[in-house]
């Protein structure tokens, strides 16, 4: 009997020891992953964690964001990487790969971690900068100066919900991104097309903007395919006169069209 209750004595110690190291590494897993700084190699992050400050991917590493996670960025100014940016706040540059993959049952989140005072824009955003093959699918981006800037890439941009950012997407210096069935609502600008960009643009709705829905300069030719574009200032904001687009998709701002310059006007230079 005093041997059968000594054994009960330290099973029940050794299970209530692992139900102590569990919870303790329940509570270690839960504590989210911090970066900032340069990375040169492979990442993927899940769960919570959080930026503290700028993170750079280089050339030859790639970022991998699963589903649900969330990002929680730290404002921060006067943290830039490369003088060649404007903005001065925390911002996720890629120049390798980036796989962002949200679903719509579980998007991936990028949340100001702390309110600004003062601040309209919390962060600078996600720029892919000659970024290799590279998805943003089923991501949440709130208060950014510009959610999503490609620059001489083409990733694929779907199924996002942008909102409350000065600008959505921006595609510059030849970005040719496929950009489809996105919401860009509640900015200052919806999507903009500069120097020689031509995304396919492709069942987003882009809604509420201060300014321009959508944004292409004389350089640029973007598909535009059955997207929704109303509720802003201008609906679309364009130099080419030849851009073909469909005029029932673009109602109810308070201008739908506006016609830029001069360009493609007989007799007259752009």
């Amino acid at each position: 009997m005093g041997r059968n209750v000594l054994l009960l004595i330290l099973l029940v110690g050794l299970v209530g020891g692992c139900a102590s190291s569990m919870s303790v590494s329940s509570r270690v897993e839960r504590e989210p992953t911090v970066y900032a700084g340069v990375y040169g190699e492979d990442l993927v992050w899940s769960g919570q964690v959080t930026m503290d400050g700028d993170v750079l991917i280089l050339e030859n590493a790639r970022l991998t964001i699963l589903p649900g996670t969330e990002v929680l960025v730290t404002p921060a100014e006067g943290t830039q990487i490369d003088p060649e940016y404007l903005s001065s706040l925390t911002e996720l540059l890629v120049r390798g790969r980036l796989d962002i993959q949200g679903s719509a049952a579980e998007p991936v989140r990028f949340v100001a971690a702390n309110s600004v005072f003062g601040e309209d824009y919390a962060w600078a955003g996600i720029i892919l900068d000659q970024a290799g093959e590279s998805r943003i699918v089923h991501a949440e981006i709130v208060r950014a100066e510009t959610a999503i800037r490609t620059v001489s890439c083409s990733p694929l941009i779907e199924g996002n919900l942008i909102s409350h950012c000065r600008y959505g997407i921006v595609t510059q210096q030849q970005s040719h991104p496929k950009v489809l069935d996105n919401t860009i609502r509640n900015g200052e600008g919806g999507l903009f097309c500069w120097g020689g960009s031509n995304p396919y643009l492709k069942g987003n709705r882009i809604i509420d903007h201060d300014e321009e829905g959508v944004f292409v300069d004389a350089g640029s030719r973007p598909w535009l395919d059955r997207n929704t574009i109303s509720g802003n200032s201008i609906g679309l904001a364009i130099y080419p006169r030849d851009l073909p687009f469909d005029p029932f998709a673009i109602s109810n701002n308070r201008q739908d069209v506006r016609f830029l310059g001069s360009q493609g006007l007989a007799g007259e230079d752009p």
